[in-house]
């Protein structure tokens, strides 16, 4: 198995009220989409949702397309959570 295999890439899409989260693999084949408040209350049920949609072993690769800083709480929880 490659290494790009072992990996989903999440891309997300911020905005003031809510931000949405594309999931794909390393064919760029679309697995999933999750929008969510852009509340960092909000976020740890956001990462939950991405556990379980992900498999046993598989690494979570976050790219984030950052407007006007309405994605620094998330980048900076994100970060905090590994």
């Amino acid at each position: 198995m490659h290494d790009k295999q072992n990996h989903l890439y999440v891309g997300v899409d911020l905005h003031k009220q809510h931000h949405v989260a594309v999931i794909i693999n390393c064919w760029q084949e679309k697995l999933g989409e999750i929008t969510f408040e852009n509340k960092p209350s909000v976020f740890s049920k956001f990462l939950l949702e991405m556990d379980k949609r992900t498999e046993k072993g598989v690494t979570l690769a976050f790219g984030l397309g950052d407007v006007g800083g309405y994605g620094r709480s998330l980048a900076q929880f994100l970060a905090d959570h590994g």
